[in-house]
């Protein structure tokens, strides 16, 4: 593209208390996963489009991408779940951004073409959210277009963008991204994922 009319959130605070370990800095061929969801990004979005919101482990996390120029926004209430972090990162963005691509570090399958598609069709509907599709669910990465911040802000506790899709159902493209069910959660994840050799 790249995509001046969006921004990007990546959502990396969390504390990975299922996984055991801080998650966002797990390594896949070599890269921590908070790294391969900026480079994924990079490819779409000038680097001061993009927002990397860290908590759990923030100064680690930041240093994971600190020779690459994104923002990193730090969710001191990241502790409160994941509105906390959707707050922070919306809060982060320039006023005059028209929309917003949520997405998570730890989606590993989801990849840029999947990415530039969500941004693409968004182009063509800016008035739209445009999600992914997947295990009969709406969900991220998704585009949402800026009169929804105030939605996104006023979520609580761990509800994440996913509640604003469904209440939203009607205003919502969906481009299925079967990719996107797979995350990182606990160990064992990492294992499967070597066996599909990414």
């Amino acid at each position: 593209m790249p995509c001046r009319e969006l921004s990007a959130i990546i959502l990396a605070a969390g504390g990975s208390s299922r996984y055991g370990q801080c998650k966002q800095l797990v390594e896949i061929n070599g890269s921590s996963l908070v790294r391969h969801a900026v480079v994924k990004l990079s490819s779409l979005f000038p680097h001061d489009r993009i927002s990397v919101v860290v908590g759990a482990s923030s100064e680690d996390v930041a240093q994971a991408v600190s020779d690459l120029p994104v923002n990193i926004v730090e969710n001191e209430h990241w502790q409160q779940g994941l509105a906390s972090s959707l707050r922070a990162g919306i809060n982060s963005l320039d006023p005059g951004c028209r929309g917003v691509m949520v997405t998570l570090c730890d989606q590993v399958l989801v990849n840029e073409d999947h990415l530039r598609r969500l941004a693409g069709l968004w182009l063509d509907n800016p008035s739209e959210i445009v999600a992914s599709g997947y295990a009969d669910t709406l969900g991220t990465p998704a585009v949402i277009p800026a009169e929804f911040y105030p939605q996104l802000l006023a979520l609580e506790g761990d509800s994440g963008a996913k509640s604003v899709l469904k209440n939203n159902a009607e205003r919502v493209t969906a481009i299925p991204i079967p990719e996107a069910e797979f995350d990182l959660d606990v160990p064992d994840d990492l294992e499967k994922l070597q066996q599909l050799n990414i």
